[in-house]
């Protein structure tokens, strides 16, 4: 965007962006932005059958919405990575430092999806390895070990009707 369209096109589509985030999440919910063009947002209160919604409300929240700079229209996608919190493996309880690079992973995932997707890491089922370290170093391959339950939700589905997926 900035290579194409300047830094202010980049800086207009930030601002859009933050503005349908708040139009999309709930009065509660806390954006924070997240380094250049990331948003860290905190979303209390939500059960983790209910972070596929969440994830298509912010997937159709923002792409809905196209941004305006200098008379040009600008689409806007987003990729989403995203996890509850808290969230253990096994026993131990993971940090929320954790838990956003856990977040920041699926994140990576859902770009390699495509734009306007997003991609979660739901849990660790029986079996997982008793540290994160494997799970960090490599969350394609720790999913096709088994070893981390994840959601993939493409934003190009109904509003109404959030998909959960293997990924």
């Amino acid at each position: 965007m900035n290579d194409t369209l300047g830094h202010a096109a980049g800086d207009a589509v930030l601002k859009t962006v933050a503005h349908n985030l708040r139009l999309a999440l709930r009065e509660t919910d806390m954006i924070v932005r997240w380094g250049g063009e990331e948003f860290l947002v905190f979303v209390p209160a939500v059960a983790h059958d209910g972070l596929d919604e969440v994830a298509l409300r912010i997937l159709h929240g923002i792409s809905s919405h196209a941004a305006e700079h200098r008379g040009t229209v600008v689409p806007v996608s987003v990729s989403v990575g995203f996890a509850p919190f808290p969230l253990a493996l096994g026993a131990t309880a993971l940090t929320w430092e954790q838990v956003v690079n856990l977040a920041d992973m699926a994140l990576y995932r859902a770009k390699a999806r495509g734009r306007n997707c997003a991609c979660g890491v739901l849990g660790f089922p029986d079996g997982a390895p008793a540290t994160l370290e494997p799970i960090e170093r490599d969350l394609e391959e720790a999913w096709r070990q088994g070893w981390v339950d994840l959601s993939v939700v493409p934003g190009d589905v109904e509003y109404a009707m959030p998909v959960r997926s293997r990924a």
